[in-house]
């Protein structure tokens, strides 16, 4: 899949509008269960493949898609958002380097 994920317009999360503008997250999402793992494929399938192609572009994805998602476009938001996608796509440089995948424990699970 890798190959076929160059930018943030091969997500299958986004799509253009009638202007041309990106959305960056399914609007009007209606949150059902079985969308736990599609959320988590999105994030392990296809940002990661950008992330391999073009950190920058995943780092957009990553921000775009949670100020999405909770539809509130404060500083205070914005500032948490952007060093949350800083940090994955980070994250995402070092499971490409060979790191294994954080597990939280039983304790720290919601």
């Amino acid at each position: 899949m890798s190959a076929a994920i160059q930018s943030r317009d091969d997500l299958s999360f986004t799509m253009r509008d009638a202007e041309g503008r990106l959305i960056n997250w399914p609007r009007n999402n209606p949150g059902v269960a079985a969308d736990w793992q599609k959320g988590v494929d999105f994030f392990e399938g296809e940002v990661r493949d950008l992330a391999a192609h073009d950190e920058t572009e995943a780092f957009c994805a990553i921000q775009f898609a949670l100020v999405g998602m909770g539809g509130r476009y404060t500083c205070l938001e914005i500032g948490f958002i952007d060093r949350v996608a800083r940090a994955a796509v980070i994250g995402l440089r070092v499971i490409r380097g060979g790191a294994t995948r954080f597990e939280p424990t039983d304790s720290e699970e919601i």
